[in-house]
């Protein structure tokens, strides 16, 4: 399975006329462009990008301001001093990632040489002044059968993240919801209302919103659809679920030792 999923990743190539792309031939032109990134590179580097402004920014000596943005360059330093296989890194490179990212989880404002991640922060940023306009009516939110008593009764809050997300469609929703459990369960939010009432939207990227927290009257269990997720989406939930046992077995055994030390 792993060498499936190697062996399915793409490389980032640069067309001179349309800019970077995932593939082997711009799908605007046809050309093949220059090599930028290999899979691997790609994999790695999108991980670094994405620990640095969520989660670890001082790992890479990187800061992010209450927006959560931050220097292109001193992320690309981060990352050369961290890790010197990657010593040839340039800006262009995190440009190509971001630019060709399908989720859309960045912000770039090559301008000012800055970034910043749009949504999935475990560190405090103040987001608010993303845009609101073009809230969908109605926005999703996967759940568990175990934590829904409490959010009927208090909301939705933020937990981990520092914010609450909201999925654009069903579909996105419950593909999010698989990568914690095999089932999960769907709710419905009233977004039109929710905002009409004070509790205001913001847009992080096509299919992502987030917002402070959404109270109970505007959240129902959504009626349950039967999806057929498709191969490639189904064995990144694989992929992540094998990363997720890895990290408990390493926590056991760090746990086991400590232990052992203790005695």
């Amino acid at each position: 399975m792993l060498f499936l999923t190697v062996m399915d990743m793409v490389q980032v190539r640069w067309c001179e006329k349309h800019g970077p792309f995932r593939g082997d031939t711009c799908p605007i032109c046809g050309e093949e462009g220059t090599f930028i990134l290999n899979d691997w590179e790609l994999v790695a580097l999108s991980r670094m990008l994405t620990g640095i402004l969520r989660h670890f920014p001082e790992k890479f000596g990187v800061r992010l301001d209450e927006h959560g943005w931050a220097n292109l360059y001193d992320i690309v330093k981060g990352i050369k001093r961290r890790h010197r296989r990657f010593r040839w890194l340039k800006i262009k490179h995190i440009e190509a990632i971001v630019l060709t990212d399908e989720k859309g989880r960045y912000q770039l404002d090559m301008e000012n040489k800055r970034i910043r991640a749009t949504y999935g922060h475990s560190i405090k940023v103040d987001l608010s002044d993303l845009p609101t306009e073009g809230v969908p009516d109605i926005l999703y939110y996967p759940t568990t059968q175990e934590e829904l008593e409490f959010i009927q009764e208090m909301g939705l809050k933020p937990g981990d993240r520092k914010w609450v997300h909201l999925s654009k469609t069903y579909e996105d929703a419950y593909i999010a919801g698989r990568h914690r459990v095999e089932d999960p369960v769907i709710l419905e939010i009233n977004a039109k209302n929710a905002i009409e009432n004070g509790n205001p939207i913001y847009v992080s990227s096509p299919k992502v919103f987030i917002s402070n927290e959404i109270p109970p009257q505007f959240i129902k269990v959504a009626e349950k659809r039967e999806l057929e997720l498709p191969p490639e989406e189904l064995e990144k939930i694989e992929e992540e679920k094998r990363r997720r046992e890895k990290k408990l077995e390493r926590e056991r055994e760090r746990m086991k030792k400590y232990g052992e030390e203790e005695e």
